[in-house]
């Protein structure tokens, strides 16, 4: 990829869904951009050993589903909101007691957008907009309602303060269920 770079095909490198050695190892080789993953109040994994990582190599961090895949709109309060080829179906944050559980602290967030006079999507953005100028959410968006809603995200300002109440409300690991099913039980071979 390098060799890209030199040859002018490619501007810049980036990775996705990359560890901290993953990252090191890439940029050791040839200087990395940006890493895409997923961040938001939902999965704050990141912030244990990747965010640190990138920050000290100044490398820009695009966090995808910023809005824990919809459940932080507070629109979702069932499964039965999906369709049924709705990804979101087979994963385990949404289905039986981790859904109840994650409406939980989705009802967190509700509350705490309420009292900043915003909606819980923009509460969840304006978090991420608030945790450096090297952070760029990319959240999905299908309707024009919900691009005006997320660009609204801009004129929250969150406070030190408020900064910390969010961290109180959804700490790292507070998301029931993994990010994705396990497939390790399944045979690659056949």
């Amino acid at each position: 990829m390098g060799e890209l770079v030199a040859a002018g095909k490619v501007r810049y490198l980036g990775l996705s869904e990359a560890s901290a050695a993953t990252i090191r190892r890439a940029h050791a080789t040839h200087p990395v951009s940006a890493l895409q993953s997923e961040w938001s109040l939902f999965n704050r994994e990141p912030e244990e050993t990747v965010l640190p990582t990138l920050r000290e190599l100044g490398i820009g961090f695009v966090p995808f589903s910023p809005l824990g895949r919809g459940f932080l709109t507070g629109e979702l309060t069932t499964p039965d909101d999906f369709g049924p080829d709705d990804f979101r179906r087979s994963n385990p944050r949404f289905r039986g007691d981790n859904f109840a559980r994650n409406l939980q602290l989705v009802a967190r967030v509700t509350e705490m957008a309420a009292r900043q006079d915003c909606t819980p999507g923009q509460l969840a953005l304006a978090w991420l907009l608030a945790q450096g100028d090297d952070v760029v959410p990319i959240p999905g968006t299908k309707r024009r309602r919900s691009l005006d809603e997320n660009v609204g995200a801009l004129e929250v300002t969150l406070s030190a303060e408020d900064l910390a109440t969010i961290d109180e409300l959804l700490p790292v690991g507070a998301a029931a269920g993994p990010r994705y099913e396990d497939m390790s039980h399944l045979d690659q071979s056949t």
